[in-house]
C-alpha cells in the first residue's frame, strides 16, 4: 500500500504539483487521468523516489525518501514511459527485474530463475527472449520491459501509459493482464490517457487537475460528477452496458 498525505512535490526551477491525501492499495487497478501538464507522470516519480518532496509518502507503512534504493525496488516497481533500447536480449533485461533482491554479486538463483520465465511467459515474450532491444518493435519493447517489472515482485507496480507503442490487442491483452496481477494481491497504479480503456478495467481512478490531485472514485462515482469530467477532462463519460465491447465505457460531450 502507498498512503500520500500533504505531499507538496514537482521539478526545480519548474511548478509545484500537491497531493492533499490519497491511498493506493493493492489488490486494484488505479488509473492516474488527466490533461497534460497535470502531474500525471510526476506523481508517478515521486512514489517512485524519482522526485525529492514534501509531506510523507509512506511504502508498506515506511517513509519513501528514508528507504535504500533496494529496499524501496522491493516494495514498489516503477516502469517510465520513455524506455531504452539497450544493448542485451530480453532474458537478460528481464533478470534485471530481480536485482532488488541479490546482493552485491546479484548472482541468479533457482527461485529467480522461476520469477523471470514465469514473468517473460505472463508477458508474452518468451518467443524472442535471445533478440535484442533495437531489434524489436515498440510493442514488443513496452512488453518486455513489463516482464521485467513482473519478475520484480513488488507488492506495488507504477506504470507511465504501458499502453504506448501497443495495438488495440495488445492493449486489452496488458489491460487483462493487469487484473490478474491486481486478483493476486498486487497493487497497480498505471497513468493512462484512452479514457473508455480507463474506465472500462480500473478499479479507482484518481484525476489530477490545475497541479492537484482533486478526486478519486471509482468509474460509476466519476461518471455521476460530469461537471468535474467536464472542467478536467473536457468530457465525461457513460457506460453503454453493451458487453460485446472490449471497452463498454463510452466518451460523450
Amino acid at each position: 500500500m502507498i498512503i500520500l498525505k500533504d505531499v507538496i512535490t514537482g521539478y526545480p526551477e519548474g511548478e509545484e504539483f500537491s497531493i492533499p491525501e490519497a491511498r493506493f492499495e493493492e489488490g486494484r487497478v488505479t488509473a492516474v487521468i488527466g490533461r497534460n501538464g497535470s502531474g500525471k507522470s510526476t506523481l508517478l516519480r515521486t512514489m517512485a523516489g524519482q522526485l525529492r518532496y514534501r509531506g510523507s509518502i509512506r511504502l508498506d507503512g515506511e517513509e519513501c525518501r528514508e528507504l535504500t534504493p533496494a529496499a524501496r525496488a522491493r516494495k514498489a516497481a516503477y516502469l517510465p514511459q520513455m524506455l531504452r533500447s539497450a544493448q542485451m536480449d530480453v532474458q537478460t533485461l528481464v533478470e534485471h527485474g530481480r536485482y532488488a533482491w541479490h546482493g552485491a554479486l546479484r548472482r541468479m538463483t533457482e527461485k529467480d530463475r522461476e520469477k523471470v520465465e514465469r514473468a517473460m511467459e505472463r508477458a508474452g515474450v518468451t518467443a524472442y527472449r535471445d533478440r535484442l532491444l533495437t531489434r524489436l518493435s515498440g510493442g514488443e519493447r513496452q512488453r518486455a520491459y513489463l516482464a521485467m517489472v513482473i519478475a520484480q515482485d513488488a507488492p506495488m507496480i507504477l506504470l507511465d501509459e504501458p499502453t504506448t507503442y501497443m495495438d488495440p490487442g495488445m492493449q486489452e491483452a496488458l489491460f487483462r493482464l493487469l487484473r490478474s496481477l491486481a486478483e493476486e494481491g498486487r497493487g497497480i497504479v498505471t497513468v493512462c490517457h484512452d479514457l473508455p480503456q480507463t474506465f472500462s478495467f480500473c478499479d479507482r481512478i484518481c484525476v489530477m487537475a490545475e497541479h492537484t490531485l482533486c478526486a478519486c472514485g471509482t468509474p460509476e462515482e466519476l461518471a455521476r460528477q460530469e461537471e468535474l469530467l467536464r472542467r478536467t477532462l473536457g468530457v465525461s463519460l457513460k457506460n453503454t452496458g453493451d458487453q460485446e465491447l472490449v471497452f463498454p465505457w463510452a466518451v460523450k460531450r
